[in-house]
């Protein structure tokens, strides 16, 4: 299953919960950043090194930074309609 972390309150989380949405995907949203804090974690800079939301995890492949995570659903998920 796909996880993301990030929180709702970021425009760039809600940016990729929007296409999370449009593609049907089943995912576990893990709050970090803000008031959740953990973005200082050991292994949350193992995914990302910038220490920044949103980061997802799909399987074995990791990506950080809203519009790559974009490109990547799409490319992955959106069967040419993206």
């Amino acid at each position: 299953m796909l996880k993301l972390w990030g929180r709702r309150s970021s425009a760039n989380v809600q940016k990729v919960l929007w296409l999370i949405g449009e593609l049907d995907l089943p995912h576990d949203l893990i709050p970090a950043g803000g008031g959740f804090g953990g973005l200082d974690d050991p292994a949350f800079r193992a995914m990302n090194p910038h220490g920044k939301v949103p980061v997802i995890a799909d399987g074995a492949v990791v990506v950080w930074e809203s519009h790559a995570i974009l490109r990547y659903l799409a490319a992955t998920y959106g069967e040419n309609r993206f």
